[in-house]
């Protein structure tokens, strides 16, 4: 994608957390940028208090009143969709969010992709916290708020290096090129497109070609997947892991669930880390961070402290309010996985009760991973469970409902709504619980809407 031509950028899908920041780096570089979503939300209004045209509702005529000189589209965004066929009808080009994205990263002269299923908007943040702490003139494109830069990205002065989350899906990935490329752990995700776990790994041999000569490869040792990936690949590589890996981690504790280590590169010593967020998962997620750090030359001392200073990110095991004694939570996870590891998480912090709010998303991955759902949900105590977000779906081939899950747990409900589940969240709350929205739709409106309804019960305005 080229953008050296005047006239409106249009984004097909505004709203969401990376193509909300490609909207305001846009601006930042001077073009004149509109587009739409299918429902409003904080970015989009963030984005017309910038002076943003946002349309609500993805129609033909949108196209037609902004004559856009070129569409970028996110990947939810399908060829049929109105604006995309009234693009063809009247021939302007359509592009994808990773060619944006793509030639945004070519302008700088070093890159640090983060990818993986699990783990890149943390991974690319605590890089970010690095820098930060380093002093250094950077830039960072995140998919998630990140608490210390109050945003999804940050730009430079100059065009030194850009940290970013590469993203596999559909192959977005494809389009980026790294000088440091980090793989945090594969599993199977977004089947639907991959098909098979064979598929989905060779994707990942295709992207560890897209380093630069000279450029490491940062994997995990201790994931049977990414191991396989990495055979047979000639550049330069790092390992990672707890305790196996160049780079790892010794003496690893929990304190009220927040990891302490010793951090290693190979026999030497860099530091003792203390994080400031929960999680153990987030011992590895800091060491693959180190490693990527310290490849691009950072000294120990500032990886160090700049992981001691990350402070988390919007969405991720996020805090909102307590109700009767029971904190109300949100978190973006929306894989089995990551579900096991937000529950690891919430026990590790001391919680007597974890109280589930799941929002399935979309239907491919509720059909194909319904039985993992269910194992995994059920080991918490109570799970309610609201309809499935389509996302860029629609029920015709697939025939799942929220429903069919309720039906496999003995220990959960449904709610048809956000109301719905704010009054079983005020009905059940009790000291020692957590109450922990789950997805990365639009439950964590859930979330808010607790959190704003239980400031009006206190009378004071604060949740």
């Amino acid at each position: 994608m080229n953008l050296d031509f005047s006239g409106k950028i249009y984004l097909s899908g505004i709203g969401g957390s990376s193509m909300s920041s490609l909207a305001k780096i846009l601006l930042l570089r001077g073009k004149e940028v509109c587009g739409s979503d299918m429902q409003s939300s904080e970015a989009t209004d963030e984005l017309v208090k910038k002076g943003v045209k946002v349309y609500i509702g993805q129609k033909a005529e949108n196209i037609e009143a902004e004559m856009p000189a070129a569409i970028v589209k996110t990947e939810a965004v399908s060829e049929n969709n109105p604006e995309i066929v009234a693009a063809a009808r009247l021939g302007i080009p359509v592009y994808r969010r990773a060619e944006l994205l793509g030639t945004l990263l070519d302008g700088y002269k070093k890159t640090i992709g983060v990818a993986g299923t699990h783990g890149k908007t943390t991974t690319s943040s605590m890089i970010t916290s690095v820098f930060l702490a380093s002093g250094l003139d950077f830039s960072a494109i995140l998919g998630g708020h990140m608490k210390q830069l109050g945003d999804g990205y940050t730009i430079g002065k100059t065009d030194s290096v850009c940290v970013f989350e590469s993203c596999e899906y559909k192959e977005s990935y494809l389009f980026f090129k790294s000088d440091i490329s980090v793989i945090l752990n594969i599993a199977p995700d977004h089947m639907e497109y991959f098909k098979t776990e064979e598929n989905l790994i060779n994707s990942f041999r295709r992207y560890l070609q897209n380093t630069k000569p000279g450029g490491y490869v940062v994997y995990n040792a201790e994931d049977r997947a990414s191991l396989e990936m990495i055979e047979g690949y000639e550049g330069k590589k790092a390992s990672f892991g707890i305790e196996k890996g160049r780079f790892h981690a010794k003496n690893v504790t929990l304190e009220k669930g927040r990891g302490v280590f010793d951090l290693y590169d190979g026999d030497t010593l860099l530091g003792n880390v203390r994080l400031s967020i929960p999680g153990f998962h987030n011992v590895k997620n800091a060491v693959a961070a180190a490693a990527a750090c310290t490849l691009y030359g950072i000294d120990a001392k500032t990886v160090v402290r700049g992981l001691c200073d990350y402070a988390g990110d919007e969405r991720r095991f996020e805090y909102h309010c307590v109700v009767n004694g029971a904190v109300i939570a949100d978190d973006y996870g929306h894989h089995p996985d990551a579900y096991k590891v937000t529950f690891d998480t919430a026990r590790a912090v001391g919680f007597k009760r974890i109280i589930a709010i799941h929002q399935p998303h979309t239907f491919s991955r509720t059909k194909l991973l319904m039985k993992e759902f269910a194992e995994v949900l059920s080991t918490v105590d109570h799970v309610i469970v609201a309809p499935i977000y389509a996302a860029r779906e629609t029920n015709d081939m697939y025939n799942v409902y929220a429903q069919d899950l309720v039906a496999l747990l003995p220990n959960a409900e449904y709610c048809e709504t956000f109301e719905d589940i704010a009054k079983r969240v005020f009905e059940t709350a009790r000291e020692g619980d957590i109450f922990i929205t789950l997805g990365c739709g639009d439950i964590y409106k859930a979330a808010k809407l607790i959190t704003k309804l239980n400031a009006e019960r206190n009378g004071n305005g604060k949740a």
